[in-house]
């Protein structure tokens, strides 16, 4: 019952500073209150200003509300261009800024402008590997967003698809003569699929073959990339062709 009463409350609250929003202020969780306090008083809603500051509190925890801000979490997505970034960001978690960049063609200032509006209400969260800094929706779990970023890279993925398609077990030397790529490159990601339990080893014949651990990958596909427009697997048609 009292959870019903604190809900209904910060709707009121959320429904006057809408309105304060709309006449072109920013959010300042000090000056607000007279003026909700004021259409309260005019309105019989008996919520001191102790309550009222409460409630903002609340609500600011929330990221329901930002300091500083002219819009309130429900508005964040109406813009056509946050909703493209926060969308692309759902689809292909770990991506790099210019990568938002050159795929929704939208200009930097643009792009930096809505990142950080997502970021203060908590729709993403930002990451930094190495030189990069990574977006992820803001529900990735912590012990997930190293592991996503390292699944996200092209490079990786082409790793995964092959072992995908060959579930006898494969030596480094073998995905390297498959793929391509540096020895190097194969070695780096391989052992970190193996450090995260995404590749198994197993000793034949003098030789460490690797399997994919198809249960655990499906699971952090299932978890973090299934919404993608395109299957992983087209990033890699290469190994088709």
């Amino acid at each position: 019952m009292l959870a019903e009463i604190n809900l209904e409350n910060e709707k009121l609250v959320i429904n006057v500073i809408q309105e304060y929003l709309d006449k072109n202020r920013y959010f300042n969780s000090e000056k607000i209150v007279p003026f909700i306090s004021s259409r309260f008083a005019k309105s019989n809603i008996n919520i001191n200003d102790d309550g009222i500051k409460a409630i903002l509190k609340s609500l600011v925890k929330k990221n329901l509300i930002v300091e500083r801000s002219k819009l309130i979490r429900e508005e964040v997505l109406n813009n056509s261009n946050r909703k493209e970034i926060y969308e692309l960001i759902k689809r292909d978690p770990g991506i790099y800024f210019n990568k938002i960049v050159n795929e929704l063609q939208l200009s930097i200032p643009v792009v930096e402008w809505h990142i950080n509006i997502l970021i203060k209400f908590n729709f993403i969260r930002k990451e930094k590997f190495d030189n990069f800094e990574a977006y992820f929706e803001e529900g990735i779990k912590d012990k997930d967003v190293f592991l996503v970023h390292i699944i996200s890279r092209d490079k990786c993925n082409k790793i995964i698809e092959y072992f995908k398609n060959n579930n006898e077990g494969s030596t480094k030397n073998q995905v390297n003569t498959v793929l391509g790529m540096h020895s190097n490159t194969i070695k780096k990601y391989m052992d970190l699929l193996h450090d995260f339990g995404l590749l198994y080893k197993k000793v034949s014949k003098n030789k460490n073959l690797y399997f994919l651990n198809e249960q655990y990958y499906y699971k952090i596909y299932n978890r973090y990339f299934k919404s993608r427009k395109r299957d992983l697997k087209d990033n890699n048609n290469s190994l088709e062709r």
